[in-house]
């Protein structure tokens, strides 16, 4: 008879140091983070270092869209691993006009395809291309295939975005989402862990993505005014 064997644990170790950076990161998506033994599943990620490197080299901001766009992401089949990482962040630098000009429709993107089995293509060129590169790649060429869509395509994503809400993202006002902003970070504070997410999506009219935006305004307003110690 074969000797029964545990499962790998899933928790990192105890004496395992996490960035407080990448860790705040993570716990604002409710991401968790489990151990490098471990198969990351959607809503998980191991890949703390990977998480680490984008913000020192291109700021929290950055990598907190990056965070946004596979966490928030739907029905994608997403995880959240170094592949996935690098490609995303690398086609937000190398194409900032989707970021700049269409950020709603970024988000819908990002919904809709389907980035999971992307990434197991991508995985088939192991060893001989870089997976974040091809992954980036495959991303790239649909972001642009919607960006030059005939215009009853672009009317129909412009609808789909003001039913979710999504449209609000360019016609508040930065003050109105400074306000929201406030408004999520003391509900979150107020709310047991793990029980801000569920809490947002009872909220009509707000979409996840807006959410995100209104609270990262509202931290880095906090975090830079008066009395603020400088970095």
């Amino acid at each position: 008879m074969l000797a029964r064997t545990d499962p790998l644990p899933r928790d990192i170790p105890s004496g395992m140091v996490v960035d407080p950076r990448v860790k705040a990161l993570c716990q604002e998506f409710d991401v968790r983070i489990v151990s490098k033994s471990a198969y990351p599943l959607p809503g998980e990620t191991r890949a703390v270092a990977t998480i680490r490197r984008i913000i020192d080299r291109h700021g929290v901001e950055h990598a907190r869209l990056v965070m946004c766009i596979l966490a928030e992401g739907r029905g994608n089949n997403a995880l959240i691993d170094e592949t996935s990482l690098v490609a995303i962040s690398d086609l937000l630098r190398a194409c900032p006009d989707l970021v700049e000009q269409h950020t709603a429709a970024l988000l819908e993107m990002f919904d809709i395809i389907p980035l999971g089995p992307m990434m197991a293509l991508a995985s088939e060129l192991r060893g001989i291309v870089h997976q974040g590169h091809a992954l980036a790649g495959m991303i790239y060429m649909l972001a642009r295939q919607r960006q030059g869509g005939a215009p009853r395509v672009d009317n129909r994503i412009r609808a789909s975005e003001a039913a979710k809400g999504r449209s609000t993202g360019t016609r508040l006002s930065e003050d109105r989402k400074l306000a929201i902003g406030r408004q999520l970070l003391e509900a979150k504070a107020s709310l047991p862990h793990g029980h801000f997410g569920p809490w947002l999506d009872k909220q009509e009219g707000l979409s996840r993505s807006m959410a995100h935006q209104c609270m990262a305004l509202a931290t880095g307003k906090r975090q830079s005014g008066p009395g603020a110690s400088a970095v």
